[in-house]
């Protein structure tokens, strides 16, 4: 085996051929626990997660050609392949599940990128905090979609992006639900939202970056088709997002030391505001938020009052997080995020089952790393979510207007390679 350095570290060349191959991953193992609300929710859980990326490079007369792909398996609850309504062994339990996901599979070259990658209106992508449970509810874009996309480099770390992109990574509307005492799938029901149709135009996302020894900065904006048949006519709106962050590298207080910043916002385009299960590749699995026993529903807009075209929800959201390394093998991060959705009001939409919301969450984690490649880790997460009927305000109910507020944390385990 050959080793090959025009890359960086771990990569070797293929017998035979003129590629660079690096193969790298994890496994790690979560344990979750979360303040409890009665005895129909939980108050521990655990997620174990191989995964394993691919990393071929080679140069051609029109500069690098590369290949990535990235995969996982996990077993934990649900894993977004049981519906629901499924419980586990019990009332208020969660079925374990095994689920192998595609993260990334694409190639790039003289520019384009074709494939499976992360949308290009991501930036920071909630690097500095534990992705699980309640953890992950309301986090800043980190989905993927298959697309293509040209990357134009103007020197000096400077950057555009234009990426014609799957809508269907990033629609949230009506779902499909199940019933389990029943074993029946119900159709999506217009007062929980758009009932999207098929696809019609592509979501179109661009960017403007900087890439240089003080950190990053993107602005980003991106239209969405918000599309649905009401009355058996194909209606359409359109959606939109903008946005926009800096990273800050602070190496002055220590190395590795980062500072990061994201503020977004959309008109019937949530998805771009805060992440969603279709980043995954699969079917949209969730569209409410919840924390203790309070849940609010979204989606990207709903029918109007007249049956005749669409309204649409409108959201902005912060995002934010600062690491620091107390030593070299020591390290701890802080980070909140703060999202706004505001539903149609229903003097101008049909009667609905969508809320106005605010939902903001802090977290603190310290990872210690005795050994190279290895992390142990501890979070502690606070999670505020407030509802209210989008019209009038509504009388609390504690389901689903009303203030709640709940602790949770996870250990973890984590051996990179």
């Amino acid at each position: 085996m050959r080793i090959c350095d025009t890359y960086g570290a771990g990569f070797f060349f293929i017998p035979g051929t003129d590629t660079c191959l690096r193969i790298g991953g994890y496994v790690r193992m979560d344990a979750y626990v979360a303040q409890t609300f009665g005895a129909q929710t939980g108050a521990y859980s655990t997620r174990t997660r191989l995964l394993l990326n691919f990393d071929a490079r080679s140069n051609t007369e029109y500069g690098l050609l590369r290949a990535f792909g990235e995969f996982l398996i996990q077993r934990g609850p649900l894993n977004q392949t049981l519906p629901t309504g499924i419980a586990g062994t019990g009332a208020g339990t969660l079925g374990q599940a095994s689920a192998a996901y595609m993260s990334r599979a694409f190639i790039q070259f003289a520019g384009f990128t074709f494939g499976n990658s992360a949308s290009f209106f991501n930036f920071y992508q909630g690097d500095l905090q534990f992705v699980a449970s309640s953890g992950a509810a309301m986090d800043p874009s980190r989905n993927s979609s298959n697309l293509i996309a040209y990357t134009a480099s103007f020197g000096s770390g400077f950057s555009a992006t234009v990426s014609v992109e799957d809508p269907q990574f990033r629609r949230i509307g009506a779902l499909t639900t199940f019933s389990a005492a029943a074993g029946t799938f119900t159709a999506p029901a217009a007062a929980n939202g758009v009932v999207y149709n098929g696809q019609g135009i592509p979501d179109v996302v661009g960017n403007l970056r900087v890439d240089q020894g003080w950190g990053s900065a993107q602005v980003m904006a991106a239209f969405h088709e918000v599309r649905s048949t009401l009355g058996g006519i194909g209606r359409s709106s359109t959606g939109w997002a903008v946005g926009g962050g800096v990273r800050l590298n602070l190496d002055m207080l220590a190395r590795g030391d980062v500072l990061w910043l994201q503020a977004a916002y959309t008109d019937g385009a949530l998805a771009y505001a805060f992440t969603n299960d279709n980043s995954d590749g699969l079917v949209q699995t969730r569209q409410t938020v919840g924390v203790g026993l309070l849940t609010s529903t979204y989606a990207d807009g709903v029918s109007n009052a007249a049956g005749t075209g669409l309204v649409k929800s409108k959201a902005w959201s912060i995002h934010g997080g600062f690491r620091h390394f107390w030593t070299p093998a020591l390290r701890s991060a802080i980070w909140g995020k703060y999202v706004n959705v505001d539903a149609p009001g229903t003097a101008a939409a049909l009667a609905n089952n969508l809320n106005d919301f605010r939902f903001w969450q802090v977290g603190v984690n310290t990872i210690w790393s005795p050994v190279r490649n290895l992390d142990l880790g501890v979070e502690v997460v606070y999670s505020n979510l407030t509802t209210r009927n989008n019209l009038n305000g509504g009388v609390a109910n504690g389901t689903t207007i009303g203030n709640a507020n709940a602790w949770s944390g996870m250990f973890r385990v984590q051996r990179n390679f």
